[in-house]
């Protein structure tokens, strides 16, 4: 795993949602703006950018085992993907596709699922890295940027399909309830010290 600066993420996630050729045709824009500009292409997934400020993110090449443990996107009960996963996994998405019909899929869940299925026939679906998020001292990691591409992976693996190893970016946010209780622990400790040399 190689830490990487925030801003190299945002500008990758940034010219994927533009269509553009990379993250260099964006290296004019000041980083604020870049993240102003992801922040308004897709407002959802990229929240955790600033609502779990500060990020560090790393750069980092999935063994099987952290693929077959990514969830998707969150979001509310019922909508997109968490719609298509009865269990908010990506192989949860792969097993339903697998087992239904995907314009059916598609109107139920709002998930593009025939590109999932056109994504899956050319292996390896996942070029471009992936954009994970999760909390500090939390689990699991959710696909914030890739949900498609994870999926169509996981759907080809599922029908025999050779794993290829995943690039990924992890983006590490702060964890707004660890946070507390340990600077309260903290807090803790320095009064039980300064009691203890005080007598």
């Amino acid at each position: 795993m190689e830490r990487v600066p925030c801003d190299e993420v945002v500008r990758a996630w940034l010219a994927r949602e533009r269509d553009e050729p990379g993250a260099d045709s964006l290296e004019s824009l000041p980083s604020e703006a870049a993240l102003d500009a992801l922040l308004s292409e897709n407002p959802g997934a990229a929240a955790f950018l600033w609502r779990d400020a500060p990020v560090t993110c790393y750069r980092l090449v999935l063994s099987r085992d952290e693929f077959d443990r990514l969830h998707v996107v969150p979001g509310p009960e019922g909508l997109l993907w968490r719609a298509l996963s009865p269990d908010g996994t990506v192989r949860g998405c792969a097993a339903r596709i697998d087992r239904g019909d995907p314009e059916r899929l598609a109107r139920e869940t709002g998930v593009d699922v025939p590109a999932i299925e056109s994504l899956a026939t050319s292996m390896p679906a996942v070029d471009e890295p992936l954009v994970l998020s999760t909390r500090r001292g939390a689990t699991p990691w959710h696909v914030a940027d890739g949900n498609h591409r994870a999926t169509a992976t996981a759907l080809a693996l599922r029908r025999g399909g050779e794993y290829v190893p995943v690039p990924a970016y992890l983006c590490v946010g702060a964890n707004p309830v660890l946070e507390p209780f340990v600077q309260r622990v903290r807090g803790l400790f320095r009064g039980l010290r300064r009691d203890s040399k005080t007598q």
